[in-house]
């Protein structure tokens, strides 16, 4: 059955700043610890991965930063919370599922202003919705190439909890899900990640760590998956899957 794989309204909303690889805009990173001068072998080693780490966690936070201002937090009629990224001049691409029965959605941008628009294409199968924008030109993403993600490689989402911060982001990587669980996963329909996607990341965008999109948020499982060696593991739409789609109705 595959009643297993829940979507992204359905999950319970768990954003805080604990998720390792997760923040907020308004979230501070820590100064980096100061090596003392004497340190033994396994000291130094220590404080040499806390570096590391902290240079990569500036990087992710840096990605966040550039990439938010194609992004808008979509609020709906129906009280729940969605994202979406900008292409071309005019259009917002989110999950058609986020606008489902919504009368009406307002629409975030990244300095607080609420901007307006207009939906012009849906389509439910594909899970893609374009919405027009009235009064607002942001900055394109730039579409990568899903199909060259690698294994293990690092995503960066971002989103908008229905629980937490608007403008939230969190990380993780393409994994490889094995398992009776996970058969009925299409590798060309979903990339499977470890990243902690919750309620209120739908139609967001992931980027590779180049800032190229590489998928959409759509989905994430909510059963334990310890067994399977994950904490969390989400879905994406590739963007190989739906570029044609979005071209014919953003040109």
């Amino acid at each position: 059955m595959r009643k297993r794989i829940a979507a992204l309204s359905l999950v319970v909303c768990c954003v805080l700043c604990s998720f390792a690889g997760c923040g907020t805009l308004a979230k501070d990173d820590a100064a980096p610890a100061t090596a003392p001068t004497d340190i033994d072998t396994e000291t130094a080693a220590d404080v040499a991965v806390s570096a590391s780490e902290t240079v990569e966690a500036d990087g992710k936070k840096a990605l966040f930063r550039r990439m938010a201002d194609s992004t808008l937090c979509i609020f709906t009629s129906t009280g729940s919370n969605g994202t979406g990224f900008l292409y071309g001049d005019k259009y917002l691409i989110t999950n058609a599922h986020v606008l489902y029965e919504a009368e009406s959605f307002t629409l975030l941008d990244m300095q607080g202003k609420e901007r307006q628009g207009t939906v012009v294409f849906t389509d439910d199968g594909e899970d893609i919705a374009v919405i027009q924008l009235a009064d607002y030109q942001g900055t394109s993403v730039t579409l990568g190439d899903s199909d060259a993600l690698p294994l293990w490689e690092q995503v960066l989402l971002i989103g908008n909890p229905a629980d937490g911060e608007p403008f939230s982001y969190c990380t993780g990587r393409r994994v490889k899900a094995e398992g009776d669980l996970f058969r009925s996963i299409d590798p060309k329909q979903y990339l499977p990640v470890d990243a902690p996607i919750v309620s209120g990341y739908s139609g967001g965008p992931a980027f590779n760590m180049k800032g190229e999109l590489i998928g959409i948020s759509n989905a994430a499982f909510t059963e334990d998956l310890s067994e399977y060696g994950f904490e969390h593991l989400g879905l994406l739409i590739p963007i190989n899957r739906v570029k044609e789609l979005i071209a014919a109705h953003c040109g």
